[in-house]
């Protein structure tokens, strides 16, 4: 006979390090896997040793992801005034002005 015992709010095991993606981190590895060192540059006037895997962090941004200043180096400004302006979608009152003279009243 065997038992399932959960554990609900327990203490996670194991998993990798969120320093690994996070913009503010600068890691140090050496030829063995306990040879790491993780320093959060947050604060750039004084980093901070980082000794233990992080598992949530406040201070957190993720460097897969594009900041928003380099989306704005990156985006195409378009100069709506050049455009036709009657251009588009027709207005709602165009369209009903429009399908109440084609209806067939009987």
């Amino acid at each position: 006979m065997s038992y399932t015992i959960s554990v609900r709010n327990g203490t996670p095991v194991g998993g990798a390090s969120l320093c690994r993606t996070c913009r503010h981190a600068h890691i140090q590895l050496g030829y063995v896997d306990s040879e790491m060192e993780v320093r959060c540059g947050y604060n750039f006037e004084n980093p901070r040793l980082v000794p233990f895997i992080v598992r949530e962090c406040t201070d957190f941004t993720d460097k897969l992801m594009p900041a928003v200043w380099e989306m704005e180096k990156i985006a195409i400004i378009i100069d709506v005034s050049r455009f036709n302006p009657n251009a588009g979608f027709a207005s709602a009152k165009a369209g009903s002005a429009k399908t109440g003279a084609e209806t067939d009243e009987d």
